[in-house]
């Protein structure tokens, strides 16, 4: 998993290779991505994966294998303000609410309860990061910058089984159980913007990758990479793949533990006014 050391050698490499391609800006230069506030707003396909198990690794269900979790279309939002010139505060937020029904193949125990083969289950998951962030740009040309982020995902997820018939429409459809989970996961990544055609700025590429091992207790890493195409004075269209989320909490003390990757195709808009 990712470590604080090997965040630093791919910094220090990302920076040494940017500063080669990114020309130094002339005296009199207005860098292409001047703005001071920027909002983001995107919808992505997510592709849901993982499982989640009870209290001292006691019963679990697997979000694929168990209810074959498909492709669900959501959405997620960022405002930066770039208060200095190198310098920007971040807010983000990402909601992730998914819902299946499926006549269960196998003996599921979780959270005290038992359902059985040939139960209809419904599982739903609600996943919410929220993500204050700091941002310092290490490197900033006219043609784009390279920048350290650190980032403070508040992360809230919530899963719940509950039987909604058997295959022979008998039993109880008020069996339940469920459990949740609120941690704060600090993570730090390389965070980068480039124009690759010189002296032009009609197309670039950004993108972020964050993340932070908590040794036995779990990890986290979040990665995105975007294309932009800006449309007007103030508008970007934008089109990429966010591996919006990859968590894993392994904690006996915890309601429950769980593995849960979230990722898949974003498109987008980015509004930005003010300059700096």
């Amino acid at each position: 998993m990712l470590r604080s050391g090997r965040v630093w050698v791919l910094v220090v490499g990302l920076a040494a290779a940017m500063g080669l391609i990114m020309p130094e800006a002339k005296a009199g230069d207005e860098e292409f991505d001047n703005s001071k506030f920027k909002l983001q707003l995107n919808g992505w396909v997510s592709q849901p994966t993982g499982y989640f198990n009870g209290p001292d690794h006691n019963g679990y269900f697997d979000l694929q294998k168990d209810f074959g979790f498909g492709n669900y279309a959501t959405f997620s939002g960022k405002l930066d303000w770039r208060f200095k010139r190198k310098h920007h505060l971040l807010f983000g937020a990402t909601p992730a609410l998914s819902s299946r029904t499926t006549t269960i193949t196998r003996t599921i125990t979780w959270q005290g309860q038992t359902y059985d083969v040939g139960a209809r289950v419904n599982a739903d998951i609600k996943s919410l990061f929220f993500t204050p962030g700091y941002q310092w740009d290490i490197l900033r040309r006219k043609s784009g910058f390279l920048g350290l982020l650190v980032n403070c995902n508040l992360a809230s997820t919530d899963a719940t089984l509950k039987v909604t018939g058997t295959a022979s429409g008998a039993g109880s459809a008020s069996q339940s159980s469920s459990g949740s989970l609120f941690v704060p996961l600090p993570a730090v990544g390389p965070d980068f913007k480039w124009y690759p055609i010189p002296d032009n700025g009609r197309f670039y590429l950004d993108g972020a990758f964050t993340g932070m091992s908590f040794f036995g207790y779990g990890n986290f890493l979040s990665s995105n990479a975007v294309m932009g195409f800006p449309v007007s004075k103030h508008w970007d269209a934008r089109v990429g793949y966010l591996w919006g989320s990859r968590l894993k909490i392994d904690d006996s003390n915890s309601n429950i533990s769980l593995r849960l990757v979230q990722k898949g195709p974003v498109f987008g808009f980015e509004y930005h006014w003010g300059t700096r």
